[in-house]
């Protein structure tokens, strides 16, 4: 069974799940979620009950795609939940698709077959955005999807940290469909909140440098946010980076990813490298809240990351170390 098939029946089965409502233990409940994000979870559930089913398919795609699933539900959870507290100034309608977008934000970045090296997913995936530059959006992107040969590149188009958005994107599109629940309106509308969620991450739109050779080329792969719900999705991915137990215990997920990425070969190394992600990322966020929230969490995981490096409280890690030589 391939990961198509495979989501296809994740979806008919919450389909059926779903539709006899939240009554019993939900799926989500045999992982941990800290608070504030908890209570928001409930919340979204409570006034959007429908959105279980998008939970569901989200975990179950999870659990299916990996050996240590927690890490991941753990981000998209609090992912949603933040878009939700955000979005509260918003139209009904509008909180709902932020808050769904949200859940399915990552939903192929694990999936080896979602990818822009794949003739037929690079075919569907021009025809969404096409349709979606039809509708009007991305018009202050005028070079996103300008570069097909980039896109379609190993280095680019064949890596799933770079290209996810808009392959989760299609994938986001076909889940909502088969749901039901939401109209084509709302499916363009999730499916570019989905694809202008990752113009943050500093250092992937370094890597589609790296790999173009030239500056500026991350354009064609990622859109800046442009509504509202969009920049909610992008601070949302941001600001739940900066949760405490995804980057200060030992064998957190910024932790695993500054020696798996990065190859950092020390606790000393670890603290330096996600140090200065973070430190990069922290000024990235697009919203008054969003930036609200980045510095609240910041100066929590800050100190303990200075502790880690075996620094003074008061000293300042890029000044005493310099900038990690991976990002040198």
């Amino acid at each position: 069974m391939n990961g198509k098939q495979c989501i296809a029946g994740i979806i008919a089965l919450v389909i059926v799940v779903g539709a006899a409502g939240t009554a019993a233990a939900a799926v989500q409940d045999r992982y941990a979620l800290p608070e504030p994000y908890l209570a928001w979870e409930k919340a979204y559930l409570g006034e959007f009950p429908e959105l279980q089913g998008l939970l569901d398919v989200m975990i179950a795609t999870a659990v299916r795609q990996l050996k240590e699933p927690g890490g991941d539900i753990l981000h998209n959870r609090v992912c949603s939940a933040l878009a939700y507290e955000m979005a509260r100034p918003l139209a009904k309608r509008e909180r709902k698709l932020a808050v769904a977008a949200d859940i399915l934000h990552n939903i192929s970045k694990e999936d080896k077959a979602a990818v822009l090296t794949n003739p037929d997913v690079f075919r569907k995936c021009s025809e969404m955005v096409a349709k979606l530059k039809t509708a009007g959006y991305f018009k202050n992107s005028p070079g996103f999807w300008g570069d097909e040969a980039l896109l379609k590149s190993p280095k680019v188009g064949g890596n799933l940290a770079l290209i996810h958005h808009i392959t989760g994107a299609l994938t986001a599109g076909e889940i909502a469909r088969s749901a039901g629940g939401f109209s084509e309106k709302d499916i363009e509308m999730m499916q570019v909140t989905v694809i202008e969620h990752s113009t943050g991450y500093w250092y992937f739109r370094d890597s589609v440098d790296q790999a173009a050779g030239r500056k500026g080329a991350w354009q064609a792969v990622f859109p800046e946010p442009e509504n509202e719900s969009a920049k909610i999705a992008h601070d949302a991915d941001l600001i739940s980076q900066f949760v405490y137990e995804s980057v200060v215990p030992e064998g957190s997920k910024w932790r695993e990813l500054a020696k798996k990425r990065w190859k950092a070969k020390d606790a000393k190394e670890e603290g330096h490298i996600v140090y200065y992600v973070f430190f990069r990322l922290y000024e990235e966020a697009k919203t008054e809240k969003g930036k609200a929230l980045a510095r609240q969490d910041w100066e929590k995981i800050r100190p303990e990351l200075v502790k880690l490096m075996g620094l003074k409280p008061d000293e300042d890690p890029v000044k005493v170390l310099g900038v990690p030589k991976i990002f040198q």
